[in-house]
């Protein structure tokens, strides 16, 4: 990932200004800084939830743009602060947007620390878990988030303050998820060049 001279303002509030880093493959890259500084801002430009005011973002040194945006959507798996789920079983929530079999879900959710969990959960993988997940504590919220991303396998991961909501003792199992998941990434870009 190539970020060059990049700028982005909230209508009359700038946000970033002429900002440029370059990530390796591989390569772990924390964003460190205060509050309102633009951390989650340059994490939606990524993939394209908005588009910078100048610069360009590249892939494989492809700008981003250029790249149709499903495209550059399924090269990256994102875990944010507030868990995304649905009103659906945890299997489902698991395998959301993908053609899983039960073996896929089962060996994301225990790369994401979540198979213990799941199997003392009333239905095991077919427990519904409520509107965005209310019937889950945080911890287990995110695992099941990060076992999306698992079966996603996208070779680019962002994760936007994934632990920070967490009490120790989820965040430890989280952080371990993090770790597995990042573990023996192999998957290289799959994406077609062209406007979308």
């Amino acid at each position: 990932i190539e970020v060059s001279k990049v700028s982005f303002a909230y209508e009359t509030k700038s946000i970033l200004e002429n900002v440029s880093f370059k990530i390796s493959k591989g390569q772990t890259v924390a964003l460190v800084g205060p509050s309102g500084g633009g951390k989650s801002t340059l994490l939606d430009l990524l993939p394209r939830f908005m588009d910078p005011k100048s610069g360009q973002i590249l892939v494989d040194g492809v700008d981003i743009k250029d790249i149709k945006m499903a495209d550059v959507r399924s090269l990256m798996g994102i875990v944010n602060q507030e868990s995304i789920l649905f009103n659906d079983t945890i299997f489902n929530n698991i395998s959301f947007g993908r053609n899983a079999s039960e073996q896929d879900v089962i060996d994301a959710a225990k790369i994401a620390n979540a198979h213990e969990f799941i199997l003392n959960t009333t239905d095991g993988y077919q427990t519904n878990i409520g509107d965005r997940g209310m019937k889950l504590s945080g911890g287990q919220k995110q695992r099941i988030c990060i076992a999306r991303a698992v079966i996603a396998n996208p070779p680019i991961l962002l994760l936007d303050e994934a632990t920070s909501a967490l009490d120790a003792e989820s965040e430890k199992l989280v952080q371990d998820a993090l770790n597995n998941l990042m573990k023996n990434r192999k998957r290289g870009p799959d994406y077609c060049v062209g406007k979308g």
